[in-house]
């Protein structure tokens, strides 16, 4: 009688176990991630597409299908991604930042063309593996899903993780944005400043289309920021959720570098030139 005890037990514990894994990667059916890729054989590479392949893993966990374009990286970083069964590779190499963003997009689109529900779509840098979590994800779509939003920008609880000159000026240009509205999700987590320098957005499919039309004279890091200002002024529903992110510690090491200093003020300069002095306070 013990030992049929035990075994029921066991298959009980089995079976539970498959439906919780069965549940927790069916609640994002709808979304999918899009990214792209470029990864050598560097330190910085070595550190960065290490956490790519966390990110894959962790969207995997999830349920989460991925569309990587990536622009020329190592073999093995490659043959990794391809390893993953909810990731979608395309490799193309002739493509600039804007144009390789907006072909990973569009190859989410019609991954997702005819389906019975709506899809939604998360734009984020391969390296934030930390942002993957279910409540980072859950928060990010519930408006979406209720028609509360058209574009979700989330917003850093906390910068403190950050290698401190990036902190300093995500934090200044954050502050300068302006003439972008600001709606909490949810009320007790509304945020003042729209964290529109952080990296990821998620959205619909009309807010897609203001990434996929996006025509811009730099068409780099501005491809993921003008976009929420035009779809905002398009009468489009842009709101902000606070979300947990820490930045990985490998890649703040690696980063706390007077050439990665020259790269953020680079990005904060031609980005504030290229949307021009009517979307920002003095």
């Amino acid at each position: 009688m013990i030992i049929i005890y035990l075994i029921f037990n066991f298959m009980n514990s089995i079976e539970s176990g498959a439906a919780e894994r069965r549940e927790k990667g069916e609640q994002f059916r709808d979304l999918v991630l899009f990214t792209t890729t470029l990864y050598g054989e560097d330190q910085t590479s070595r550190v960065r597409s290490h956490l790519a392949e966390q990110m894959m893993a962790n969207a995997k966990e999830l349920g989460v299908r991925c569309v990587v374009v990536d622009g020329g990286s190592n073999k093995e970083f490659l043959d990794k991604m391809k390893a993953f069964e909810n990731v979608t590779v395309v490799e193309d190499s002739s493509l600039k930042m804007g144009e390789s963003r907006r072909r990973a997009l569009q190859t989410a689109v019609d991954m997702t063309a005819g389906a019975e529900q709506p899809a939604f779509f998360l734009w984020t840098e391969p390296e934030k593996c930390d942002l993957i979590t279910a409540d980072n994800l859950r928060i990010m779509v519930d408006g979406l899903r209720k028609g509360k939003a058209d574009v979700v920008v989330p917003a850093r609880r906390d910068m403190s993780s950050l290698p401190k000159f990036q902190a300093w000026i995500e934090a200044r240009a954050n502050k300068r944005a302006k003439g972008v509205a600001v709606a909490g999700l949810p009320p007790d987590g509304e945020v003042e400043i729209l964290d529109l320098w952080f990296g990821p957005k998620m959205f619909n499919i009309e807010g897609a289309r203001y990434f996929l039309d996006y025509k811009g004279k730099l068409d780099k890091w501005d491809a993921i920021i003008k976009p929420v200002i035009d779809a905002h002024r398009g009468g489009k529903k842009v709101v902000s959720v606070p979300v947990d992110y820490i930045y990985d510690r490998s890649q703040k090491e690696d980063e706390e570098t007077r050439e990665f200093k020259k790269k953020r003020f680079l990005q904060y300069t031609t980005i504030l030139a290229e949307l021009g002095d009517k979307f920002w306070k003095k």
